[in-house]
Parts: C-alpha cells; sequence; structure tokens
C-alpha cells in the first residue's frame, strides 16, 4: 500500500510538469530578435556598427558621423509616429567590409553586405500607417526602391511577395554587383533589408526568416 500511494505521489509530480500551466510562456518579439541573425546567411559576419538604434545614434555623435542629425531626425518623427524600439542589424563577408559600410572607409564592399532594420510601433495600425508615409531610417527606405526601378530591375508589390499586402521587393545586377531590397510591415513591426553583392536566393531566405519569426511571435 505505501509503495502504491508512493508511485501515485511520483505520477502526480510527472503530470504537473507537463501542465500546460506550468509550460514556460514564449517570449514577446522584439526587433532585436526578429531582425537578420548570424544563422539567416551563413558565412557573413555580424559588424559592429549593429545595434539598438538609439545606441548606433549615440555612437555616431560620438564619432561625429555626418550621417547623425539627418538619422536623428527621422528616428524623432518615427517615434512620433509611435516607434517604440528599433534595431540596427550589418553583416559583412569580411571585416573591410563592415568597414565600408560605416563611416570608417569610403571605399565600396569588396564582398557582401547585407543591412536590417526592425522597426517596432505600439501596434499593428501604427505600423501599418507609418508604412504608407514611405519614411526613412537610418538610411534605408522607399528611396532604395526607387534606385532598383530607374536601375532598370524588377519589384513586386503586395502579397505576391510572400510578405503581406504592404510590402515591396526588388533587384537588379548593377555595375556587376546584386542589389535586393525588401520593405514591409506584418503585425507591429516593419521591417527594412537591402542585400549588396550577394546572391539573390540568400537575400530572399534571410528576408523570409524575418518575417517567420514576426508570424511566429
Amino acid at each position: 500500500m505505501i509503495r502504491a500511494a508512493a508511485c501515485f505521489v511520483v505520477l502526480m509530480a510527472m503530470m504537473a510538469c507537463q501542465s500546460p500551466l506550468s509550460r514556460t510562456t514564449p517570449k514577446a518579439a522584439t526587433p532585436q530578435s526578429v531582425v537578420v541573425q548570424p544563422g539567416d546567411v551563413p558565412g557573413m559576419q555580424r559588424c559592429s556598427s549593429s545595434g539598438p538604434v538609439g545606441q548606433v545614434l549615440s555612437d555616431e555623435r560620438t564619432h561625429g558621423s555626418p550621417a547623425y542629425d539627418m538619422n536623428a531626425t527621422e528616428w524623432e518623427q518615427w517615434k512620433r509616429q509611435g516607434a517604440v524600439a528599433a534595431y540596427f542589424a550589418v553583416y559583412g563577408q569580411t571585416a573591410a567590409d563592415c568597414a565600408a559600410a560605416g563611416d570608417s572607409s569610403t571605399g565600396a564592399p569588396t564582398g557582401g553586405l547585407m543591412v536590417g532594420l526592425v522597426v517596432e510601433f505600439q501596434d499593428a495600425k501604427g505600423a501599418a500607417r507609418n508604412f504608407q508615409r514611405e519614411s526613412t531610417l537610418m538610411g534605408l527606405g522607399p528611396r532604395d526602391i526607387r534606385f532598383i526601378e530607374l536601375a532598370g530591375g524588377t519589384t513586386t508589390i503586395g502579397p505576391a511577395t510572400g510578405l503581406g499586402a504592404d510590402s515591396v521587393v526588388g533587384s537588379a545586377v548593377i555595375a556587376g554587383a546584386d542589389y535586393f531590397v525588401a520593405m514591409w510591415q506584418s503585425s507591429r513591426f516593419q521591417s527594412e533589408f537591402m542585400g549588396y553583392d550577394m546572391a539573390y536566393a540568400d537575400a530572399d531566405s534571410a528576408v523570409i526568416e524575418m518575417n517567420r519569426r514576426i508570424l511566429q511571435a
């Protein structure tokens, strides 16, 4: 009888461990968790210019970046539209590519480069409204798509992109280098992506992974 009671106690403990109430609640998605991750495109290294937009702006101000005033002004405008957080991620194939993406170099990257920006809004309605405003932040925005169009590239708009109704994807080959641009709004997030001199399939895969993380949140 004592042995049976002991087994019952063990069984109840096991059931409690498996109870839905005891399971860990998934963490809410953030701009940092959604933006381009190291595993999205193997062989690319994270550049030191990556970070929360507030931190990136602080670094730009400290180093006297000529882009600081514009970036800071735009970020204030986005916050007035309901933005609450943002993360800027830059990846390059080499340290030289990372330097080319920052103020420390004026040369073009010699290898692949990708830049991602994810901005979180208070709610999905705010993100959708801001997407329609076609505003720029951290050098990323509608002008990138216009650049693709002027270069004779291809663009896809809306549901056909696979990223939702508020989305646009463009690609072109310019001076021998592949360019890939994606802009979209999903849930409470607005995301931007630009790939330079990297295969279309790799850039497209990185964007799909970013959007997957939003949809699974």
